[in-house]
């Protein structure tokens, strides 16, 4: 699944969360907004699948002391547990991991679920959302929209990340296609850093449509019970950047 894949913040998570900040902790409280509309009662259980340095998954641990987060990437776990021991990380294939229990919520951020990008590999890490959901949980989904990228949307060709803390400065310039045959996002983006040589990114990303998202989830066992382009989970057409899916297990 990350064959060819090069990330700069992959390999130096101590400078992904200065390049993402997140001091309003709005990923965090939407996730707590789900849970409030979504479940009976607070989770006492937390899964998060691709939980990177489970940053927002310390941030809900605070009204949940059993949170687990699995990542593909050792380096983002390493420095996870340097950061945040008192949460139950480990590395895991998002398309095999097995835990041997259930959650009452089960969390993929960040766009993790892109990199699933065969439909085989789609059905591999569903059925790691099954597993680990018991009946009733909540499994809450953040990736790109696709239906952003169609005429009207928020697809954007070229975009801009700018970096400017004492610990790291950088201009990352992101050059997007979208290639629809595959459903696929690519992303080319160059990293300049002072005193250091370009660094150059490659990632390819799958995308869903809402319609697609939601019959792949019936088929595993998944009923939506929302749909929105905004952490506040407000009503709209859906043509924002991001898609934020709320399924709750059969």
């Amino acid at each position: 699944m990350d064959a060819g894949i090069r990330n700069f913040l992959y390999d130096h998570p101590e400078y992904y969360e200065l390049a993402y900040p997140e001091p309003d902790e709005a990923t965090p409280r939407m996730c707590r907004r789900m849970f409030q509309r979504y479940l009976p009662g607070a989770p006492r259980s937390i899964l998060d699948i691709g939980c990177g340095t489970g940053r927002d998954l310390d941030v809900l641990s605070g009204d949940c002391p059993d949170c687990w987060g699995v990542d593909g990437l050792e380096a983002m776990i390493a420095f996870a547990r340097s950061r945040r021991p008192h949460l139950h990380l480990q590395v895991g294939d998002m398309r095999t991991a097995r835990l041997g229990r259930t959650f009452d919520a089960v969390l993929c951020m960040g766009s993790a679920l892109m990199y699933a990008w065969t439909d085989a590999d789609v059905a591999a890490t569903l059925a790691t959302f099954a597993t680990h959901a018991h009946a009733e949980a909540l499994l809450v989904l953040d990736i790109n929209n696709a239906a952003g990228y169609l005429a009207g949307g928020s697809f954007r060709e070229q975009m801009t990340v700018e970096v400017r803390t004492p610990e790291f400065a950088a201009t990352g310039v992101a050059r997007n296609t979208f290639d629809r045959r595959r459903q696929r996002l690519v992303r080319r983006r160059t990293w300049t850093i002072p005193g250091h040589p370009a660094v150059e990114d490659y990632c390819e990303y799958r995308l869903f449509f809402p319609a697609e998202l939601e019959h792949l989830l019936g088929e595993h066992g998944f009923d939506v019970q929302g749909m929105f382009d905004n952490k506040d989970l407000r009503e709209t057409d859906l043509s924002g950047p991001r898609l934020y899916v709320a399924a709750q297990r059969r």
